[in-house]
């Protein structure tokens, strides 16, 4: 009885290789559960020692059959392997003998092959092996590439840690590739007349098969040892090239196709698994998964704030972030362990151009699907879809623990999420729709920097966005506002469930320091007015107003200041600082002599980081009458609202509070006056929806700590 594989091992010169090879091969059989034949075909060897192993190795009496031939001459590797094939009647193993297996290697590549008729060939992971090659960490952490590599604890490993996604490449690699007896019978024996001694002939033998239908798959479970260039001689290099000539004559679509598989990486996400299990988080600690529309670290408001969260959370959880980059999507996990610093990795998962142009775009709904495949989250909390498109709000549909949304910027109401005609004048997210019309088409033209590339709007793909939007608001166990007042503007749009929504303001992300108890006297009475405007110098937070404001007072005694990046060109006039860091910004004001922070954006504020930067230092504010920041000031008299659209009457005040120092003396001292948090306070808040906001089966909370607190009160009308 034949048996049901044949493991095809050509030898040509490496004792110590050759022996590693066929002693893993033993070491392993006894658990093997196919019958399986080994043939040794012996390349016309210049190496003594190799052919008395080889002799001796077939009459030691082995639990498998083991039939030694030997070329009377040198064939080179497709004529070698070909040999082997032509006696074989089933599956076909070719294994190079500077391999070494490891335990259930065959078995697994057999369930491997079975997984459809369809499947052509399958290739274990290993140290040396093109796109089947494990990652760099993983090589390092078992030592593959040293005198003494952990082969057995890396297969273990790979096999506990695997995924078992079974990635599809386009074809295999040759240094231990399974073979179907359908692709054989397809398909025929390895091209030696064209292949000559070796190099390309396993390419072409799986481009073939792919001609005909079938596939090649990735067995990301099973773990084979290659060390590389170490059974054919010194040719290497000169038959690399050969083959590959050959194969873009053969098939000049290859090397583009090659290309791009490389970049995709079809395996990048089992890789991402295995290094993670580098590093075994404790299960003990729940797990978050933040959504995010740019990586954290970087300079905008939600990322300082979700650092701030993250840091003030990290003693309980663990966190990972899920974010768009431009070749597709990114999850970095920020594992802490209390005997060791915290953990922070960052791998890449499948997706297309970060500018997503449909409202569900299927490839970031299954990145996602990727994210949440690769660990258990215990809870997941919305930050921005912005890059995401709708459909993680689909995806998270199913998600078994809370889900989070807190509410940062208006994007699920409206895509053009600054609610500002050509970057500068409020819409309020207007009752009648014609306005919406222009302002969409404005977008479509140019949009803002950092906003999706989103192209051929209109009123009703706005109104598809939102009838999206609203058929999956259930998805979002907990709505989270900054604001009252960020909660108004989604309620002109939306009516989510009154008991899923609540108000927990930001809070500082930075230190509080000790404040004055009194204002400085002399600052305020002797010095001349100055008023910084701190944030991105841009349009969209009032740069025009700023430019137009410095022009107004060059003669005068008044200064006006700016206080971080400048995306736009400047007034001459304007006391210019540049960049600061955000723990750093009180004591810049305080060295400036600022006694008035100005915020004039047009943009309605869901909370205003800067504006409690501001408080921190002392300082009251000029910021609009509409959006969190009036709603702030009005509520705690820390400074003077105006309409950001006015640039004279924001000149005006400025100039009244000139004269008026008593004035501001009086506000100087309400602001200290305001009792401020940072995030760390009010985080206590976000864990307890972490912990007990599990969704019951018919889709309703468990009671959480804490209350709403909100008001449908409907936002104030620009």
């Amino acid at each position: 009885m034949s048996a049901s594989v044949t493991v095809i091992v050509p030898v040509y010169r490496g004792i110590y290789d050759l022996t590693r090879c066929l002693e893993s091969v033993v070491a392993h059989a006894a658990r093997t559960e196919i019958d399986f034949e080994l043939v040794l075909i012996d390349d016309a060897t210049p190496e003594p020692a190799v052919r008395t192993y080889l002799e001796g190795f077939r009459t030691r009496g082995l639990p498998f059959p083991v039939t030694l031939l030997t070329n009377p001459e040198n064939l080179g590797f497709v004529g070698t392997v070909n040999r082997g094939l032509r006696r074989a009647t089933g599956d076909v193993v070719i294994l190079n003998a500077d391999t070494a297996v490891t335990a259930g290697w065959l078995d697994r590549l057999r369930a491997a092959a079975s997984a459809g008729p369809d499947v052509a060939t399958v290739t274990p992971v290993t140290s040396s092996g093109s796109i089947c090659t494990l990652p760099q960490t993983v090589i390092h952490a078992f030592e593959l590439e040293g005198p003494n590599p952990q082969i057995e604890e890396c297969a273990e490993f790979v096999s506990a840690t695997s995924l078992r996604l079974l990635p599809e490449v386009i074809t295999g690699v040759g240094f231990c590739m399974y073979i179907t007896r359908r692709a054989l019978d397809l398909c025929g024996l390895l091209d030696e007349e064209t292949f000559g001694k070796g190099y390309g002939e396993e390419v072409d033998f799986c481009l073939r098969a792919t001609r005909l239908g079938l596939r090649h798959l990735v067995d990301d479970s099973t773990f084979v040892f290659h060390r590389g260039g170490g059974s054919f001689g010194d040719q290497q290099s000169e038959g690399l090239a050969r083959g590959s000539r050959l194969l873009d004559e053969r098939y000049p679509y290859f090397r583009p196709t090659n290309m791009r598989e490389r970049a995709q990486d079809p395996s990048r996400v089992s890789f991402a698994a295995l290094e993670l299990g580098l590093y075994e988080r404790d299960s003990t600690r729940p797990h978050i998964l933040h959504i995010m529309h740019s990586a954290p670290g970087d300079t905008g408001g939600t990322e300082k704030f979700l650092d701030a969260l993250m840091r003030s959370l990290e003693s309980e959880f663990d966190f990972s972030v899920f974010f768009p980059v431009p070749s597709g999507f990114a999850l970095e996990t920020h594992w802490w362990h209390p005997d060791r610093a915290k953990r922070i990795e960052r791998f890449l998962l499948p997706g297309g151009p970060r500018h997503v142009t449909r409202i569900d775009d299927e490839m970031a709904g299954a990145a996602l699907q990727m994210a949440l495949d690769l660990f258990t989250f215990d809870a997941v909390h919305v930050h921005n879809l912005i890059g995401h498109s709708i459909a993680p709000l689909a995806v998270l549909a199913d998600f078994d623990g809370p889900v989070l949304c807190s509410v940062h910027d208006l994007f699920l109401a409206c895509p053009n999420f600054s609610l500002l005609y050509r970057k500068v004048e409020p819409c309020g997210i207007p009752d009648d729709l014609t306005t919406c019309d222009r302002c969409l088409a404005v977008v479509a033209e140019a949009p803002m920097p950092g906003s999706p590339m989103i192209t051929n709007l209109s009123r009703s793909y706005l109104n598809e966005f939102r009838s999206t939007v609203a058929a999956r608001l259930d998805t979002v166990d907990h709505w989270v506002f900054a604001s009252q007042n960020a909660a108004d503007y989604f309620m002109r749009v939306y009516e989510p469930d009154p008991n899923r929504m609540e108000v927990i303001e930001h809070g500082s992300v930075i230190r509080l320091g000790r404040r004055a108890s009194q204002p400085d006297r002399a600052l305020i009475y002797d010095e001349p007015l100055r008023v910084a405007f701190v944030g991105m110098g841009w349009a969209k937070k009032g740069l025009d107003a700023v430019n137009s404001l410095a022009d107004a007072f060059s003669d005068s005694s008044i200064e006006i200041h700016h206080f971080g990046d400048l995306k736009q060109a400047a007034s001459p006039d304007l006391h210019t600082h540049g960049a600061y860091d955000n723990e750093f910004l009180p004591e810049l004001l305080r060295r400036a002599g600022i006694q008035i922070v100005l915020l004039p954006g047009p943009y309605a504020e869901t909370f205003g980081i800067v504006m409690s930067e501001a408080l921190a230092t002392g300082l009251p504010v000029i910021g609009a009458y509409y959006g969190a920041l009036g709603e702030r000031i009005r509520a705690c008299g820390a400074g003077w609202t105006i309409d950001p659209m006015d640039h004279d009457g924001i000149r005006a005040l400025i100039e009244r509070l000139d004269r008026a120092r008593d004035e501001v003396m009086r506000t100087t001292r309400q602001v200290l006056e305001v009792k401020l948090e940072t995030v760390g306070d009010t985080s206590y808040r976000y864990a307890a929806l972490y912990r007990n906001g599990t969704r019951h089966a018919d889709g309703s909370d468990e009671q959480t700590a804490g209350t709403s607190g909100l008001a449908a009160t409907g936002a104030e009308r620009q």
